[in-house]
């Protein structure tokens, strides 16, 4: 047998950076059926399942890279962008080569990016970003002082409440604005992927001594992180949110949703459909390799997540740690999800690692104890994907063992 071991942004995207975002200089000519490397676009039933990860320009990219992009079962673009006529038309060349390929638009959830001055240029190129800043403009969320609330560098963080409770009517609102684009694009919109869901705004520390004043959504004089009144009707608007899209858009509108919420929240889980796994395994609160392999083997369990086109659409991805993007991929074949390849930012480069599984011939094997050595295996026609983890909880290998015959 040969084997192949490895050991051991983002949020939101404001309108002027949308001005490069439209342009693919180098794309020209019919599409490919396939990239660089000579392989052809995915057909149902290939491992690993690739996902594009990409809310960055589009300047770079040629028609190998849109044919690259197109080996995905699954591509995540900013939503402005994948409702734009620039950007549809690069989505049309990838859905050309992989009809099966589903667009995701990425959308800061209750946030919206400070406008860029040409609201004209806006109109005429990424519309949709027009049409929800000024759909939003009377829900910007203030602080105790009466200071703008940003929770992100370049955004306006949204107040989800009226009168301290839910707001129907915002949903409906924006529910509705996506609803109307993806009827007009259909094409181009298979679904949404909310950044993120949470218990509580979480101010970045970028912002600390710009954003004055606490958060106070309800208005009570308490901030929410002393008041869990608030804190449950801001989780109970996210849960019915997601709720109505299901509703109006469809069981197959297909919703991905960043943040622990998910992982944890049986309800906003029944909801969604897929979860984004953002610096997999450690994730943001720096819980030890095996705990977040742990969380998505429990989270892909059937009946966790709604499915949408009979299956679930989580991803694995890490920007920061690039051997992290091996491990991403040995465990989207032991648990069933997708994983993507990111070098440092979210920006999708194409595809340096390369395997051939063939198809699952098992479940999932578990093997060892948490005081000892814990191993988690599973067989595939071409070899079996394993990784192993100490009793602290971090691996101590990554393999895919090919079969030699």
């Amino acid at each position: 047998m040969s084997m192949r071991t490895d050991f051991g942004n983002k949020m939101l995207l404001p309108a002027a950076a949308a001005l490069i975002l439209l342009s693919c200089g180098s794309c020209g000519g019919s599409p490919s059926s396939a990239g660089d490397d000579g392989l052809p676009a995915p057909i149902s039933g290939e491992f690993p399942e690739k996902g594009v990860v990409h809310w960055k320009s589009f300047l770079s990219w040629d028609e190998g890279s849109i044919a690259e992009a197109a080996r995905s079962r699954m591509a995540i673009f900013p939503i402005q962008i994948c409702l734009s006529d620039a950007g549809g038309e690069i989505i049309g060349r990838m859905k050309e080569i992989n009809p099966e390929m589903k667009i995701v638009g990425y959308q800061g959830l209750l946030a919206v990016s400070e406008l860029y001055p040409d609201s004209a240029w806006v109109r005429e190129n990424i519309p949709y970003e027009l049409d929800y800043y000024y759909l939003v403009r009377d829900r910007w969320a203030f602080t105790t002082t009466g200071d703008t609330l940003s929770i992100w560098p370049g955004s306006i963080f949204l107040n989800p409440l009226t009168g301290g409770t839910a707001d129907a009517g915002m949903m409906e609102e924006l529910v509705g604005l996506i609803e109307r684009y993806r009827d007009g694009h259909e094409s181009r919109l298979d679904g949404i992927m909310h950044d993120y869901f949470m218990e509580q705004p979480y101010v970045n520390p970028e912002l600390s001594g710009v954003v004055e004043g606490d958060i106070d959504l309800d208005g009570d004089g308490i901030p929410i992180g002393d008041d869990p009144g608030e804190r449950a009707e801001f989780l109970r608007w996210q849960i019915e949110y997601a709720a109505l899209i299901r509703d109006r858009l469809g069981p197959d509108f297909i919703q991905v949703g960043n943040g622990r919420v998910p992982q944890d929240n049986a309800e906003l889980a029944g909801n969604i459909n897929g979860i984004f796994y953002e610096l997999y395994p450690n994730m943001c609160w720096s819980i030890t390799d095996r705990a977040g392999f742990q969380k998505l083997l429990a989270n892909q369990a059937d009946g966790w997540l709604a499915k949408a086109f009979g299956r679930t659409w989580s991803i694995v991805t890490n920007d920061a740690i690039e051997y992290n993007n091996y491990f991403c991929m040995i465990s989207s074949l032991l648990t069933g999800c997708m994983y993507t390849e990111l070098y440092g930012n979210a920006s999708f480069t194409g595809w340096e690692l390369e395997l051939d599984p063939g198809l699952p011939v098992s479940e999932l094997i578990v093997e060892g104890r948490p005081d000892s050595v814990m191993t988690y295996r599973r067989f595939f026609s071409n070899g079996e994907a394993r990784i192993s983890f100490a009793s602290y909880g971090g691996r101590i290998s990554t393999q895919f063992i090919e079969e030699t015959r």
